[in-house]
């Protein structure tokens, strides 16, 4: 099944709009009066060659504290892939925000793909051989540039979750893991909003059964009141192998069953039917008793 990248973003910098600008931009968040703003309808306009509705991830009204008459838009554009023209992208996004709202724009840029690659953040527009019109300058984020050590004690919602996408090695992943989780359990956020952070920093960073079982034994290192938040945390490795040993249970359970009705000379289907296993199995258990 394929990830919704744009839709985990979208949830995550909506919810923690706030958070993520404290963390990654915090002088423009020491500027701004965040307590009245406004989300904005992200649908722009119809791309008449495309054939398609251009929609921003986030739009958001807010205030400067200098100045509570200055309305600022602020525009969060995660990219998930490398794209070519993705400046002229951001050009178009700010120049069709603006002619909706008419208010100034600040655009930042949220690159999230695997690699380092230092991404433009202008997009020029020139008349070829004889002038440049204008430069459009936005701000960036470039995840896999970023050290996850900086943020590892953060206790940030937003700063957490995308540790999963900064840069660290093979070696670390148990610590960036253990780290988040810490965080976590210090910032109560409660249930349903860890479930969504938990959820989006397990889609980029999964431990494997190997790794689960190194965090384990490196929680059991820690204080005792600690140790035991960290291995009750939810992990869908675990969990996964917990329905997986279930499951198995349950199959074993059925083909007992099965074993003692081929025994009584019972039909195939009608084993089928009493166990829900189809009857390819059920012909299998009975070759296997022969």
């Amino acid at each position: 099944m394929s990830t919704d990248h744009d839709r985990r973003f979208k949830v995550l910098l909506h919810e923690f709009f706030d958070e993520f600008l404290e963390a990654f931009f915090p002088k423009i968040y020491q500027a701004l009066d965040l307590s009245e703003k406004k989300f904005l309808s992200e649908e722009l306009f119809a791309d008449m060659v495309e054939g398609d509705k251009k929609r921003a991830d986030v739009i958001a009204e807010t205030k400067l504290k200098s100045k509570k008459d200055v309305i600022l838009i602020v525009h969060l554009e995660a990219q998930n892939y490398y794209q070519e023209d993705f400046s002229e992208r951001m050009y178009i996004y700010y120049s069709m925000i603006y002619l909706k709202f008419r208010k100034p724009v600040l655009p930042i840029a949220i690159f999230s793909y695997d690699g380092v690659r230092d991404e433009s953040d202008e997009f020029v527009v020139k008349v070829p051989h004889l002038m440049v019109v204008s430069v459009f300058h936005f701000l960036k984020l470039e995840l896999s540039r970023m050290n996850w050590r900086k943020f590892m004690n953060s206790n940030n919602p937003a700063a957490a979750a995308l540790m999963s996408r900064m840069n660290y090695s093979k070696r670390e992943r148990v610590q960036v893991r253990l780290a988040f989780i810490r965080q976590m359990i210090n910032m109560h956020l409660g249930e349903a909003r860890e479930s969504m952070i938990n959820g989006f920093f397990e889609t980029y960073l999964q431990l494997d059964k190997e790794e689960v079982d190194q965090l384990t034994n490196q929680a059991k290192k820690l204080p005792e009141e600690i140790q035991e938040e960290v291995l009750k945390w939810p992990n869908s490795t675990y969990d996964r192998g917990k329905q997986e040993g279930i499951e198995q249970g349950e199959r074993k359970a059925k083909e007992q069953v099965a074993r003692k009705l081929l025994q009584k000379g019972m039909s195939h289907a009608e084993i089928s039917e009493l166990t829900g296993l189809n009857e390819a199995a059920i012909k299998s258990i009975a070759i296997a008793g022969e």
